[in-house]
């Protein structure tokens, strides 16, 4: 999930200057149509200053310097408009007075790597199913709007059969490759991985507003993956979601045919209240507090349904598990940063406050939104691990249908 913060600031200054003539109504729209934007900007905002290739060292890059190029960890780029893709590993030198970064090269494809390109800086390691280093299948996944594809990652082949499945689920704005960082820990568990996709992500069939609903409607793409593992032996469903995919998880343990199935939640950098999310990241832009609160009434407005160009409304209190969640029942680890700016963990604390039976929240080093496992992958894995070892899974099943016992 982002707030996209340029664009709220862009709409705080319309409401700043023409509160009275409309401003405040075309800043809040502004405001709304952004925040049910499924496509994130992807804005090539670096220049590869140097590619090192000896054979005899490690492949380097230098980068300039700046916050998120010097950050400890593993982290990619994409490079000449999308066309290519690099892998990169810990910094290798920093130079103060010249303002650049030599981190190493772990691997790179697609577009030749060479200095001078542009590049974006991304979390997603890896990018794509193979670069996991596990077997898997492409699936799909019958949804009510049409299939969705999906990645397979059976349980290990030195094991029985899996009865327990992890189904990850990204985020708004992202895709598939971003919870392919679960996968490996849910492997080494015994249990077999699903990683979805949903309505409007441009991977699965989009709605006929092609507009994020925030995890209100998202949940039934997940539940009919429910169905998909269920029909293919799972007795028991752990859900590792990502930002809004931690919001479509809660609904499901709400309203999915198989909640009774879910044995626990993993939710990364979670929004367990859409409202205060929204607020915080319009204080954090220095939007006019009047226009985040209109936003919020329009995104809930029958009335202003035209103009949004929502199928429906909203339902925030629903989407608030803070208030609003006492029915949860199923056990849960949150993983969150106190460094991230999207999503405060602040909401996470208050979270766990409410649910102290249920919930075990782990605070990583400080790392932006969902780049928890970047930054610390030893603590993020050794956490996951630790508390699936903890609800004591069972590995063994029945045969599923269609198939028979060897």
């Amino acid at each position: 999930m982002r707030v996209r913060l340029g664009y709220l600031l862009l709409a705080g200054g319309l409401a700043a200057g023409g509160l009275a003539a409309g401003g405040l109504a075309v800043a809040s729209l502004a405001v709304v149509r952004q925040i049910v934007r499924t496509n994130a900007p992807r804005r090539e905002r670096l220049r590869v200053l140097a590619v090192d290739d000896v054979s005899s060292l490690p492949n380097t890059v230098t980068l300039p310097l700046n916050e998120a190029t010097r950050a400890p960890g593993q982290y990619s780029i994409w490079f000449d408009s999308g066309r290519g893709y690099a892998q990169l590993g810990g910094i290798l030198a920093v130079d103060e007075r010249a303002s650049t970064v030599t981190r190493a090269v772990v691997n790179s494809r697609g577009a030749p790597f060479r200095a001078g390109v542009s590049a974006r800086w991304s979390g997603v390691v890896p990018s794509r199913a193979g670069d996991v280093g596990l077997p898997f299948r492409a699936v799909t996944v019958p949804t009510e709007l049409g299939p969705a594809p999906a990645y397979r990652f059976d349980a290990p082949i030195d094991r029985p059969p899996a009865s327990t499945w992890a189904i990850h689920i990204h985020g708004q704005g992202a895709s598939r490759a971003g919870p392919l960082r679960g996968v490996p820990v849910a492997h080494r568990a015994g249990l077999t991985s699903l990683v979805v996709s949903y309505r409007n992500d441009h991977e699965a069939p989009s709605s006929r507003d092609r507009k994020s609903m925030l995890g209100q409607t998202e949940w039934r793409d997940i539940d009919a993956a429910l169905e998909y593992a269920v029909a293919h032996g799972a007795e028991k469903i752990i859900l590792v979601g990502w930002s809004m995919g931690a919001t479509i998880a809660l609904q499901l343990t709400r309203s999915s045919q198989h909640r009774k199935r879910i044995a626990g939640l993993c939710l990364i950098a979670p929004v367990v209240d859409w409202r205060a999310t929204i607020l915080a990241a319009g204080r954090r832009a220095r939007v006019p507090a009047p226009v985040t609160r209109v936003a919020l009434w329009a995104l809930e407005s029958p009335v202003w349904r035209l103009a949004t160009g929502l199928q429906q409304s909203m339902r925030l209190s629903d989407l608030n598990w803070i208030d609003n969640g006492a029915d949860l029942n199923v056990p849960t680890l949150v993983l969150h940063s106190s460094g991230d700016r999207s999503v405060p963990i602040a909401l996470s604390q208050a979270f766990a406050d409410v649910h102290t039976e249920m919930i075990e929240l782990v605070t990583l080093p400080p790392a932006p939104h969902t780049l928890e496992w970047n930054r610390s992958p030893h603590l993020w894995e050794s956490a996951l691990s630790d508390w699936l070892h903890r609800l004591q899974l069972p590995v063994s099943k029945r045969p599923a249908r269609g198939e028979t016992s060897a």
